[in-house]
């Protein structure tokens, strides 16, 4: 007895079988994009550069550079202190008064701070004499640093390190949370000249004051050529 074969009417069905070559070939091309990716970092060869910190040279002196706001910018006193201190070699106490004044009326400024003399002459409370004679360091207006894209061997910033001896100088960082990707670029530039470097979070505040000579001696001031001690 022979029965007629059925068909099932599939009009209605959803055929995936298409779909499910594509989504295999996909796989398959990512799978191929990893193992290819592993391989060639795995043969890939890398160049690690960690600072190395070196102890500060005996008897050098600290250059602080400010890196701020983007920016970058050294406070360099020597040039603004051999002219606010030019032609003097030994200033008594009582004078010291009159030069500071004289001194200050040169304006002396570098193009970012502007530099002056202050002077305080008060004594300790037993008498002792407490006369120090400082610099004062001011913010010029407007005055902005070298920049990331300026940060290169014919930066100012640059400049004034091929002016420095790094057996005499160190350069101590001052940095705030915007700058450090300046920061660290002047710090290469910096260690590429052999210099010692540290750094700490910006804690500087202008005015900023440095004492440049003090005490109860009657002579503030002197030259390198000066010898001998003066009594009060």
């Amino acid at each position: 007895m022979y029965r007629k074969p059925r068909y099932r009417d599939r009009s209605g069905e959803l055929d995936l079988d298409s779909l499910m070559d594509i989504l295999s070939c996909l796989v398959g091309v990512m799978l191929f994009l990893v193992i290819y990716t592993v391989l060639e970092l795995g043969s890939a060869s890398y160049e690690a550069r960690v600072p190395v910190v070196r102890a500060i040279p005996s008897g050098s002196d600290p250059v602080v550079v400010l890196a701020e706001s983007g920016t970058v910018r050294a406070v360099d006193v020597r040039g603004p202190l051999s002219q606010l201190l030019s032609g003097i070699e030994i200033v008594p106490a009582r004078d010291v008064p009159i030069f500071v004044e004289q001194a200050n009326a040169r304006s002396v400024s570098d193009g970012w701070f502007d530099y002056s003399l202050s002077y305080d002459g008060r004594f300790a409370q037993f008498g002792d004499a407490m006369r120090t004679l400082s610099l004062e360091i001011e913010v010029r207006p407007g005055a902005v640093g070298d920049s990331l894209h300026q940060l290169d061997r014919s930066s100012r910033y640059a400049t004034l390190l091929a002016d420095l001896d790094p057996d005499e100088h160190w350069i101590a960082f001052e940095v705030d949370s915007a700058s450090v990707v300046e920061f660290r670029r002047a710090r290469d530039l910096a260690i590429a000249d052999g210099f010692t470097v540290q750094w700490t979070p910006m804690e500087i505040d202008f005015p900023f004051t440095h004492v440049i000579a003090g005490g109860s001696v009657t002579d503030l001031l002197r030259s390198k050529d000066s010898q001998g001690d003066t009594n009060d």
